[in-house]
């Protein structure tokens, strides 16, 4: 993990169970490597075997919290250390690519093509329903976050990352109106059947 990764977590996990945190997180990784274990990618080499396999700490550390705090708030406390860290991540992946001269679409695309390599879009299945300078809409029809949590049954943990889109692409690319629809809910997440990703040039 990275030290503001680490810095995330430890604030959060304090302020909730107190001094305990440090045994708590040790313990965490050795119930998310025995929760990875009992998936399918356990018995696959590649790149989305290594990809969602980091989540399997994410979940550990739900569970153990469900434990102590009961579901509902150990709920909220993830969500307040997987959003930041996710909507860090993006920006890390983001400022990357040294865009600074570069806007709009362009910009956007940009983002996009990177994330097919490095990101959870390479593993996912996505169609573009229409692209041109003012606009961008794609659907999503496989998410790998959701086949993950809910094959280790804990899909409401793909909430999370919707809510990271929500939270980094309006301040990431400020010229565009990102929404997904009708409703923030039209994700894969709360049981549609694709996610709505829909970016509209202000």
């Amino acid at each position: 993990m990275k030290i503001k990764e680490v810095k995330i977590i430890k604030s959060v996990l304090s302020e909730e169970i107190g001094s305990s945190w440090p045994l708590f997180l040790i313990k965490s990784p050795i119930k998310g490597k025995a929760i990875f274990r009992k998936t399918h990618w356990a018995k696959i080499k590649g790149g989305e075997s290594e990809f969602v396999k980091r989540f399997s700490l994410a979940c550990a550390v739900y569970v153990g919290l469900g434990e102590k705090v009961g579901k509902e708030k150990a709920f909220e406390v993830v969500r307040r250390i997987l959003v930041p860290i996710g909507v860090n991540e993006q920006w890390d992946h983001l400022n990357s690519l040294r865009l600074s001269k570069d806007t709009g679409m362009a910009r956007l695309m940009a983002f996009h093509n990177l994330m097919d390599r490095k990101g959870a879009p390479q593993f996912n299945k996505r169609e573009y329903l229409k692209q041109n300078t003012n606009i961008c809409h794609f659907i999503i029809t496989r998410c790998v976050f959701y086949d993950f949590f809910t094959e280790v049954g804990t899909p409401e943990l793909t909430k999370l990352c919707c809510e990271v889109d929500r939270e980094f692409f309006p301040g990431a690319f400020p010229d565009f109106k990102f929404d997904r629809g009708s409703s923030w809910e039209n994700t894969i997440a709360y049981g549609k059947d694709h996610c709505d990703f829909i970016f509209t040039k202000k």
